[in-house]
């Protein structure tokens, strides 16, 4: 391989993944497909021999191409450092291997051991690199590779306190606030310039218009390797340049206020585009974007999904304030940063100038910069923990931010799924978040305790009993009595004409929850709690298996959600069951039809649902 250029085989391709390797290199050259420009990885820098260089390189070209899992600008260039923390540990034995074939289970054990804080994330990352290489690792190496983890350290995870979440949101918004008006106080002020609005005469006004129209026509401001002096009376090239595009420390927020909003995670708000689609047509009504997003944990097949930014609050309310909602956010940004766009020629939706490390650092941006969220909290956001209790009148540390934690707290206070099916936010975020598990056990015990009461104070459900349906046929006026029906709607409800699932229903145009005089058309949960309804014996397998898979359900539920929606019918039906007995209860559920559990089924998917 050494001394050429070698082509590596990559079907469907559209641009040439290269792999460059001669006597005085090792590198691959890879194509992003986040919008950033081709790059080199350098793998001479490896203090391993060039062997060694030169497999680790083959697996980077491949795990970098169209068919491997580093797609991403990031996770490419992570790939370097990751097989530097490894090689760096290699390097320091006393007889380090030469080869791949050298590589050993000891070699792997020994990294383990040394540890390291991105220690977890690395043997995962060299598992899904090393999975491309070209001869394939040894056996020996491949076999401890694929079961090597980190020693478990248990760190506790918490949310954020539900105030420290409502300041968080409120600086995010400040930001953007100001970066609105500044931005759309130099467009102003450019195009009454372009105009003829300022006349030279007009002094400051004049100049302040010339420089935001080089800025506009150049991507920087005036300068011959420093900046002009009159930059310098405007505020400088941070300022003028802030004029007309996004901070780094805008951008930022921004992140922040959208992770806050939608619960997304931070690599999948970085991948968000502003090609979009309007379900609403502009119409008036409820505003939304159809945004396509990118989750890069869930693997190539499954990463892209399509999410809906609504003009409303997570708790789905309208607002007056467009920071309020994640479309009015969205919708911003994509104002406010088109002309950084235009300069960097992506549609990413984050984008922005940055006057940062100097003249190779200063530039316009794509993207969430690595870390950002963190520093950014670290380094101006002046943001400051809850005090401790007790102590109200102190101030509380700074505040550090972390947008998993911030995704946690969407998670805990909206309790719904995002991007993740119910299960796994029960079991993988809720179960594990431990800052605030005390105040939700109480408020989810509230809740409950609010549920039952409010079920146990309605009149229950009235109950034919056996001998009422015996003697139904026989004297109906009697049995209506009791029951306080109608007489003529006796033989009905006996006979099943009159069933609504786990009742029948004797007078469907007085329902509470209709119009007098129109049909019902309530939740046959309902039915639990309404005077019109009276159940039979004939009723109890349905009620069996509804009471059934609502207990079932609360497993695969958020405690907190299935005390809102479920409690009361839970605990109706139950009330209900106690009436017929054990015994009565266990024959009805192995008795059940086939039809009676389809019926079941179909009502819990909502099928039977007034549309």
């Amino acid at each position: 391989m050494t001394g050429r250029a070698a082509v590596l085989p990559q079907p469907g391709y559209t641009q040439p993944q290269r792999l460059f390797v001669s006597a005085d290199e090792c590198r691959v050259r890879a194509f992003p497909e986040d919008g950033g420009p081709p790059h080199d990885i350098d793998l001479t820098k490896l203090p391993v021999s060039r062997p060694l260089q030169e497999w680790f390189a083959v697996a980077v070209a491949a795990a970098t191409g169209p068919s491997g899992p580093l797609r991403r600008a990031a996770s490419q260039r992570n790939a370097l450092r990751i097989l530097k923390r490894f090689t760096g540990y290699l390097s320091t034995l006393q007889r380090p291997p030469g080869r791949p074939e050298q590589l050993r289970r000891a070699h792997l054990d020994g990294f383990v051991i040394a540890g390291g804080r991105a220690l977890h994330r690395d043997l995962g990352s060299l598992r899904s690199l090393l999975r491309h290489a070209d001869p394939p690792a040894p056996d020996e190496f491949a076999a401890r590779l694929t079961t090597a983890s980190a020693p478990k350290i248990d760190t506790p995870v918490r949310s954020y306190s539900e105030t420290e979440f409502r300041r968080i949101i409120a600086r995010c918004k400040g930001e953007l606030r100001r970066a609105e008006t500044r931005i759309r106080q130099g467009r102003a002020d450019l195009a009454a310039w372009r105009n003829g609005e300022v006349a030279p005469a007009d002094g400051r006004a004049w100049q302040r218009g010339r420089l935001l129209d080089h800025v506009d026509r150049h991507g920087d401001v005036p300068r011959t390797g420093r900046p002009d002096a009159s930059v310098a009376d405007h505020g400088g090239p941070a300022a003028l340049m802030g004029g007309l595009h996004l901070t780094y420390s805008e951008v930022t927020a921004a992140a922040v206020l959208l992770i806050c909003l939608t619960g997304q995670n931070a690599g999948t708000i970085d991948s968000a585009s502003v090609a979009h689609l309007r379900p609403d047509g502009n119409a008036g009504v409820l505003a939304s974007a159809v945004v396509d997003l990118v989750k890069p944990r869930r693997g190539s097949r499954s990463a892209h999904m399509s999410v809906a930014l609504l003009d409303a609050s997570p708790q789905g309310r309208r607002s007056g304030d467009r920071l309020d909602t994640p479309f009015g956010v969205y919708t911003l940004l994509v104002d406010l940063g088109q002309a950084s766009r235009a300069w960097l020629g992506t549609d990413r939706v984050l984008a922005f100038y940055s006057d940062r490390g100097g003249p190779r650092g200063r530039g316009f941006r794509a993207g969430l910069p690595s870390q950002a969220i963190y520093l950014w909290s670290r380094s101006g956001a002046g943001l400051r923990c809850d005090p401790p209790a007790g102590r109200e009148d102190e101030q509380g540390p700074p505040l550090r931010l972390d947008a998993r934690r911030l995704r946690l707290t969407f998670l805990e206070l909206h309790q719904r799924p995002v991007a993740q099916t119910e299960r796994t936010l029960v079991n993988e975020y809720l179960a594990r978040n431990r800052g605030n598990l005390a105040d939700y056990q109480r408020l989810v015990a509230t809740v409950l305790e609010q549920q039952v009461d409010l079920a146990r104070a309605v009149r229950p459900l009235r109950v034919l009993s056996a001998s009422d349906v015996s003697n139904a046929a026989s004297d109906p006026a009697a049995v209506a009595a009791v029951l306080d029906m109608p007489a003529e709607a006796v033989p009905d409800l006996v006979a099943g004409r009159l069933d609504t699932v786990l009742a029948g229903c004797v007078d469907n145009l007085r329902s509470p929850h209709s119009e007098a005089g129109s049909p019902c058309t309530a939740s046959f949960l309902l039915c639990l709690s309404c005077p019109c309804a009276r159940a039979t014996p004939a009723h109890l397998p349905v009620q069996v298996l509804v009471h059934d898979e609502l207990l079932a359900r609360r497993a695969r539920m958020t405690p907190l959600a299935w005390a809102q929606r479920f409690v009361a019918p839970a605990t109706q039906l139950a009330d209900l069951l106690a009436q017929y007995g054990p015994g009565a209860v266990a024959d009805a559920r192995v008795n059940a039809t086939d039809a009676q559990r389809d019926l079941v089924d179909r009502f819990l998917r909502r099928e039977l649902d007034w549309t």
